[in-house]
């Protein structure tokens, strides 16, 4: 069976935010190198197929990464097993297996269930084809590194066999064409537009339009042409690209290293004192500070409130020269990512002051759209005439005179 997919790729530094195929997939960026399956009795091969991006295990034989069997994402961070993420600050994503191997793996994840519930059996093989947009940090992100990330993909057929216990399924995937741009730019499409390409509105919206007074019909048209200086608040970095309409302004490229993952480090010794454990990871941490109703979730909080605020702290010092640098020449500041959750008591607080007195908006996104504006904004891009007029132009063939 053959599928093209289109994907738009956000490998965070603590989660993987991926829309395959027009899906959402939400996963930590985690995966851990394992010696064999973790099934010793036989089950169902079907029974894996609902839940299966949360008990992924596959093997990868690839160009561009280590071959070797992985567990990926939750059932990783649940095994107990040693795992592999990307230390925030140090390690650069365009060299790193991992982005490539979970990148994969959720890839034909997707594609195995898509042919399941098709045609109500289970596929000894599939072929994939993958037109991809993906992001690095602004940070991270040149010609050159965004050329040899893209190259990662796109330089030969990558082998994925998908475990559904002991029954395999063989995923051919190639890429015809991969782009990389900086992380935070592509929310602009989704800003503007929802996935049929109108024009957004809803909740997302309703608290901006209520603070300012803004008519209730108020949608994604009123960004069209605006100056917008984002702040991409992860794990690992935050972002500050400022985005004019639809362009995005490569004479006010910045970033910096701050972000959630920063507090979190230094908040973990403490919270894994507070509740008797040698040590957990950063994404274990994560995790308890998503979930209310976990016994540890008001420990976690105790533990990360100064260490959030001086991140806070950074990061608006940062927004102040971005500022600066376009002489405040901007509409609005949108506040979204994974870490503008966790710092938006903080944080908000602050930005709006400076916004007031700068004459500017503040459009902080409401924390159930924060995390997956880049992979919707991704998703957006790959789908649009921009980025299919860069694959044609990719793949024009040369002329040679006679």
């Amino acid at each position: 069976m053959n599928y093209h997919f289109f994907v738009g790729n956000d490998n965070g530094n603590s989660e993987h935010d991926l829309v395959i195929d027009g899906r959402l997939i939400r996963q930590p960026n985690v995966n851990c190198s394992v010696d064999e399956l973790p099934w010793r009795e036989e089950q169902l091969p079907e029974s894996f197929l609902k839940n299966l991006q949360d008990q992924l295990v596959v093997t990868i034989d690839s160009p561009s990464t280590k071959p070797g069997m992985y567990y990926v994402g939750k059932f990783a961070l649940e095994s107990g097993e040693i795992i592999d993420n990307i230390q925030i600050g140090i390690d650069s994503k365009s060299d790193m297996d991992l982005p490539v191997v979970n990148t994969l793996a959720q890839i034909a994840a997707v594609a195995v269930q898509k042919a399941y519930n098709e045609e109500k059996k289970i596929p000894a093989q599939l072929d994939i084809e993958v037109d991809m947009a993906t992001a690095l940090p602004v940070t991270q992100h040149n010609d050159e590194t965004s050329a040899r990330f893209e190259k990662r993909f796109t330089n030969g057929k990558h082998h994925v066999t998908v475990h559904l216990g002991i029954q395999r399924v063989a995923v051919n995937i190639v890429f015809p064409f991969v782009k990389v741009v900086p992380e935070a730019t592509p929310v602009i499409f989704t800003l503007q537009k929802d996935s049929v390409g109108n024009w957004r509105e809803g909740e997302i919206f309703s608290e901006f339009a209520a603070s300012y007074g803004i008519d209730k019909k108020f949608n994604g048209s009123f960004f069209k042409d605006k100056r917008i200086l984002h702040v991409d608040i992860g794990d690992g970095s935050t972002e500050y690209p400022i985005t004019e309409g639809n362009r995005f302004l490569r004479q006010f490229v910045h970033g910096s290293h701050h972000g959630a993952g920063y507090a979190i480090e230094e908040a973990l010794q403490e919270f894994n004192r507070l509740i008797h454990l040698p040590d957990s990871p950063r994404q274990f941490f994560s995790d308890v500070l998503k979930n209310p109703r976990h016994k540890y979730h008001a420990r976690a909080l105790k533990t990360l409130r100064r260490p959030l605020e001086s991140q806070v702290k950074q990061i608006v010092q940062h927004v102040k020269k971005q500022l600066t640098k376009a002489r405040n020449e901007i509409d609005l500041i949108c506040v979204y990512g994974g870490g503008s959750i966790l710092m938006r008591s903080i944080l908000s607080p602050y930005l709006r002051e400076l916004c007031d007195e700068r004459e500017l908006k503040l459009l902080y996104i409401p924390a159930e759209y924060a995390v997956e504006l880049n992979a919707r904004g991704l998703d957006s891009f790959v789908r649009g005439k921009i980025f299919e007029a860069l694959k044609n132009k990719a793949v024009e063939p040369v002329v040679t005179p006679a």
